[in-house]
């Protein structure tokens, strides 16, 4: 994607609040925004500060080994969004230098459930993400329950929400984030999501415990290497009463998540499931359950 296909949607995003930065889409290391944004990649990973650190979050289709990275947004500052362009037409310059940041260890990447941000990074891109404050992971070691969503976790903490996330649109188009150009819904979408994550972080920091801080670290780093070594089974599909196995909000997904210690996720184009598993056993266990649902009774 030519950074001039977007030149007007970048132009008409001057109008958003103060508050709100003016994202920078990056698809060449040879236009003004590339070079900006390897020259402060190479200022953050040789600075001696003791406190350096980003925010990103990873958009794509199906994001996972299985799917895809399109979208990578890299937040430096509250106002320094950059939008890295992942898809078929990317820069080898500037996924290097995407590398180079997420794997440097001195500097700190603020995002919210790294886990298959981690993996499609790994996987399609030999990017192994390291020193990783997660979000969601800090939330719950504050005490505050588990496996919140952005918004939910953003609101938690008097935060104002994301309200350009709108997963409706992956109904009609599971592939949304495969578009191009990117479409101003997806740029907004894609930077309101890691312009709030320093304050949410800062936040976070000043209500959690030195005990407590440490292991939410280190939960943090075993999220960002969570499914790297866990197997995928693809094309499975529930049987009957698609609401039942899901559950109000997701709850009977995360339920079954938390005994098997599984990963599941919906591939919305093909109305199937793929799961990530340790042991056979264990994802015996999400068929049975996604079996069970085969008989549905109707009273009259």
């Amino acid at each position: 994607m030519a950074s001039n296909d977007v030149s007007n949607v970048i132009d008409g995003l001057g109008s958003l609040s103060l508050g709100n930065p003016k994202p920078k889409i990056v698809d060449s290391a040879e236009e003004d925004q590339g070079k900006q944004f390897i020259s402060l990649v190479e200022e953050r990973c040789s600075s001696t500060d003791q406190d350096i650190r980003v925010a990103f979050d990873c958009e794509g289709v199906n994001l996972s080994r299985i799917g895809s990275v399109e979208v990578v947004s890299i937040c430096f500052s509250a106002s320094e969004v950059y939008l890295i362009d992942f898809g078929k037409n990317k820069c080898t310059q500037i996924i290097k230098a995407v590398k180079d940041l997420f794997e440097c260890p001195t500097v700190t990447k603020i995002i919210h459930d790294c886990r298959m941000d981690c993996d499609a990074l790994y996987h399609h891109h030999g990017i192994e993400v390291i020193n990783v404050h997660d979000t969601s992971v800090f939330h719950d070691f504050i005490g505050y329950g588990k496996m919140k969503n952005l918004n939910d976790t953003l609101s938690f903490y008097g935060i104002t929400q994301n309200d350009e996330r709108d997963k409706s649109v992956y109904r009609s188009n599971p592939n949304f984030w495969a578009t191009r150009p990117l479409t101003e819904k997806m740029i907004l979408w894609a930077s309101s999501d890691v312009d709030k994550l320093f304050q949410l972080a800062e936040k976070q920091l000043n209500r959690i415990s030195d005990t407590s801080k440490s292991k939410a670290i280190e939960k943090s780093t075993d999220y960002a290497r969570f499914t790297r070594s866990m197997k995928v089974e693809t094309g499975l599909r529930v049987r009957g009463n698609i609401g039942r196995f899901v559950g109000r909000g997701g709850e009977n997904i995360r339920s079954l998540e938390r005994s098997t210690g599984c990963l599941m996720y919906q591939d919305r184009a093909k109305s199937t499931w793929f799961v990530y598993y340790s042991s056979v056993e264990s994802l015996d266990k999400v068929k049975q359950r996604m079996n069970q649902n085969q008989h549905t009774y109707e009273y009259w």
